[in-house]
């Protein structure tokens, strides 16, 4: 008997000055996945898996939930109830009150404008706690001194290139258009030069086949979820569309997510619910203008020094950025400074300069 060898991923974790990068590798080099944690979400943001004492403050049976304070300066958190106001714990339901103290997981972070998702578990304050705050979390604390993994910031980069940007190339030829909207994310299949055989049918068909894996791929790397709608480029035969939506839906199988998928319509599109657990990546690097936050820009630009001064070993290190990037540096990464010179030395300046959100100048002097 046959027996398929297991697929070896390999994760690799970055700890850059500001910001943890966890990659996933497939066997061919290209990344599956990339999680990023932010020192600046420390006590602002909550992290899926993450457990904490909460506090009932409203409820809202209209919305059939709970709004939830987890001791957080950014975000609230919501838990659902039942059609009786109630909320499931193991095979019971229970009743709470407002102003109770509860031990809640997040079982969904924060996206496309709505709270975090709670689950119950417990009615009670965790053992030991008697105020607001997290109680356990998945991620390792950070350490100024910490070490990547050898290869992990490369990969990191790369698996970023290009990530925020609307299109992405199929391999073999073609494009994917990606568009997260508030709504769904609509994808569209564009065949963008690809070269082809003569037979349309057949072409349309492996076109098609190839974008399914790419379309998981940018789909699990972008942490994109919710109703996503995808149009193919047009079939006639409804052989072909068989085969499509075959390999659409073993592909999307290969998720870590729960999924759920409509078959295709006569116009050659397939609609799919993928579960959101994670903050999709375009709204941790981009701000709502579409554009790189200045937080993301700030965080480009410590790598680059710490880069530069590693080619460069002993020379001082010159850098200037737009001041919105400096500005949220010193107020939302106070630490900064010290962790750079932890790692590099006192051989660096940086510097306020004109230019345009997400351009810099890093260089040796």
């Amino acid at each position: 008997m046959d027996q398929t060898e297991p697929v070896i991923l390999r994760s690799l974790t970055d700890e850059a000055i500001g910001e943890r990068r966890q990659v996933l590798l497939a066997p061919d080099g290209r990344a599956l996945s990339l999680r990023l944690h932010r020192w600046s979400w420390e006590g602002r943001k909550a992290r899926w898996g993450e457990t904490y004492a909460a506090r009932v403050r409203t409820l809202d049976k209209s919305r059939r939930g709970a709004h939830l304070d987890l001791g957080l300066k950014d975000e609230m958190g919501f838990l659902p109830l039942n059609q009786s106001g109630g909320v499931r714990l193991g095979d019971n339901a229970v009743s709470l009150q407002e102003g109770a103290l509860v031990h809640v997981e997040v079982r969904r972070e924060a996206a496309r404008g709505k709270q975090p998702v709670l689950r119950l578990l417990s009615a009670a304050a965790p053992e030991g706690f008697s105020a607001l705050g997290r109680v356990d979390t998945r991620d390792k604390p950070f350490d100024l001194d910490a070490r990547s993994d050898e290869g992990a910031r490369e990969a990191a980069d790369a698996a970023l290139e290009g990530l925020t940007s609307r299109q992405a190339p199929i391999p073999g030829g073609g494009m994917l258009i990606i568009e997260p909207t508030s709504a769904m994310v609509a994808i569209d299949v564009d065949a963008a030069g690809r070269k082809g055989s003569g037979d349309a049918e057949r072409f349309a068909r492996e076109l098609n086949v190839a974008a399914v894996l790419e379309i998981v791929r940018q789909v699990r790397l972008r942490a994109l979820g919710g109703l996503i709608v995808v149009d193919f480029v047009s079939m006639r035969q409804e052989e072909s569309r068989k085969a499509v939506s075959a390999a659409f839906k073993i592909a999307l199988h290969t998720l870590p997510w729960q999924v759920q998928i409509a078959p295709m319509s006569r116009f050659g599109v397939i609609e799919c619910a993928i579960e959101q657990l994670l903050t999709p990546l375009h709204e941790i690097l981009l701000g709502p203008d579409g554009r790189i936050n200045a937080e993301s820009v700030a965080l480009d630009l410590l790598r680059a020094i710490e880069r530069e001064a590693a080619v460069y070993g002993g020379r001082r290190i010159l850098a200037r950025a737009p001041s919105v990037a400096l500005d949220w540096l010193n107020a939302d990464l106070p630490q900064w400074r010290d962790a750079l010179q932890s790692r590099i030395g006192p051989r660096f300046e940086v510097q306020a300069a004109e230019m345009p959100l997400g351009k810099f100048d890093v260089h040796a002097l």
